[in-house]
């Protein structure tokens, strides 16, 4: 009789456990996919300014590029 409720106890622990450990994975879990919905979000933007730069560059005439690009060039002068 004794011997039957320690193990219902132990039953009653291990399934506790389990269930405290499966709501935290399940935390850690939304946790990454909260962190990669961030980073996917983030490469969406970067790739849409990029894809604008190359838009606006390949819009624009060669005098106007020339000039352009020369006000990030470094200039000697000799």
């Amino acid at each position: 009789m004794v011997g039957a409720r320690l193990q219902l106890y132990a039953l009653l622990a291990l399934a506790f456990a389990a269930g405290v450990l499966g709501i935290y994975m399940a935390g850690v879990q939304r946790g990454i996919a909260r962190q990669q919905a961030r980073i996917d979000a983030r490469r969406i933007d970067n790739y849409r300014t990029a894809k604008e730069v190359a838009d606006e560059i390949e819009s624009l005439d060669d005098p106007y590029l020339v000039d352009r690009a020369n006000q990030w060039l470094r200039h000697d002068d000799q």
